[in-house]
């Protein structure tokens, strides 16, 4: 079984991101403000969660459709935030072409699959659901900010005792890979996702078929930079 299919669809999942609820309130307004669409445009949020950052993007007039592999995260945000959802894999959008104003690809959710070509695949499926002009947003973890956090804990289980679990960090031989272990409730957890290089962030965004990519450097709209923790890239289906 895949990693994401498990470790985001356990019930410890949510405890371990109990967190994300908190956060939700400056992430939201804030991507939901780089997205830039006006009222009424249609966008895919993608993978959509729990819905922690539906409300924000629908108090900005957008027509939003969720989609997530996890039913369990599907079932919470059907509870919480009613709205159009679909059960979905990445690498094979279950939507017809250019059907979206936007996509709203959130909290590093790019680069969860073994290889460059489904990964690559992924992009190119947000690329065919969008409309010509359309707008996708990618918000990623920075490659460089991250590896100078890492070092200094690399392999060390880390407590976090108020929320109920441990963690360790890991970078796979290459250095493309960051593999965060986390046990929680009796449950172990294995995150394992390639984080780009900035050039390889741009580079398959243009084979994918994006154009005109405005990258920030936060969730304020800073200009990229290399050592910014978030690098969030703007990018315009051509």
């Amino acid at each position: 079984m895949d990693w994401f299919a498990w470790d985001f669809d356990r019930p410890a999942y949510f405890q371990i991101y109990a967190d994300k609820d908190a956060e939700a309130a400056t992430e939201g307004p804030a991507l939901a403000a780089l997205l830039d669409l006006p009222p009424g445009s249609r966008v895919l949020d993608l993978p959509c969660g729990w819905g922690r950052l539906h409300p924000h993007l629908a108090a900005r007039g957008l027509e939003i459709v969720g989609g997530d592999l996890s039913l369990l995260n599907l079932r919470r945000h059907a509870a919480e935030h009613p709205a159009p959802l679909a059960r979905l894999d990445f690498r094979a959008l279950p939507f017809r072409e250019a059907c979206a104003d936007g996509v709203f690809c959130a909290y590093t959710s790019w680069g969860y699959f073994a290889t460059g070509e489904e990964n690559l695949q992924q992009l190119t499926e947000f690329a065919r659901v969008l409309r010509p002009g359309g707008v996708l947003l990618l918000d990623l973890a920075g490659r460089n900010f991250l590896k100078e956090a890492v070092a200094e804990v690399e392999g060390q289980w880390l407590e976090f005792p108020d929320e109920g679990y441990e963690e360790r960090a890991t970078w796979s031989p290459d250095g493309r890979r960051i593999r965060t272990e986390r046990r929680c409730q009796g449950e172990a957890f294995r995150h394992d996702i390639w984080i780009p290089t900035d050039a390889e962030a741009r580079a398959c965004l243009a084979e994918a078929g994006f154009g005109a990519v405005r990258p920030y450097g936060g969730l304020d709209g800073r200009p990229w930079a290399a050592m910014a923790e978030r690098w969030i890239y703007r990018a315009i289906r051509t």
